[in-house]
């Protein structure tokens, strides 16, 4: 051991830190942890953990994908090791302090945000067409409304008029979050 290894075992305190790759064996989701094996075919590593604390159910955790690789970060004296970087992931989690506050899960199935209360996100083009499409039936309905006249055995009668103005077609900044996009 050289003298400039001597000062870093020394400035660390005597911990060492390391890391390596290994390849995701099983993920639990509740505990947010994984097992994994390392490439380099030392023993199998179990319940590394996802997230800085595993008894919160908030913050930014990444699910690994089993037999995905990872980065996993080891400290001496600490008995498990901590999930670095994925490869491919199952799905994302963010939960800012709980999930009635605000939260959002990326996965396969597609984005949850905020428990997914509020259904489905809105596809604003296809709205606003449909929207617009009913716009030009009123104004054509109020048309032939105005200008209908009854005849019958009363004598030729006019109908009085819906509207002075055709209704405004839709115009989607109207009703768009632009801070939201898909």
């Amino acid at each position: 051991m050289g003298i400039r290894d001597i000062i870093r075992e020394i400035a660390r305190g005597g911990q060492t830190l390391g890391c390596m790759v290994c390849k995701v064996t099983a993920v639990d989701k509740t505990a947010r942890t994984v097992d994994v094996e390392p490439l380099n075919e030392d023993a199998p590593v179990l319940a590394c953990n996802l997230q800085a604390n595993q008894g919160s159910a908030f913050g930014v955790v990444q699910f690994p994908r089993v037999d995905s690789y990872v980065v996993v970060g080891f400290l001496s004296g600490i008995d498990a090791g901590v999930v670095l970087m994925c490869d491919d992931v199952e799905g994302v989690e963010i939960v800012v302090k709980d999930k009635d506050t605000a939260s959002v899960v990326v996965s396969e199935d597609g984005i949850v945000m905020n428990n997914g209360t509020l259904d489905g996100l809105v596809k604003i083009n296809e709205l606003t067409d449909k929207l617009n499409n009913l716009v030009k039936e009123v104004n054509a309905f109020i048309k032939t409304y105005n200008t209908h006249t009854h005849i019958g055995a009363h004598g030729t009668t006019s109908t009085p008029s819906a509207t002075g103005t055709d209704v405004s077609d839709f115009k989607k900044s109207d009703y768009e979050n632009e801070k939201v996009k898909q």
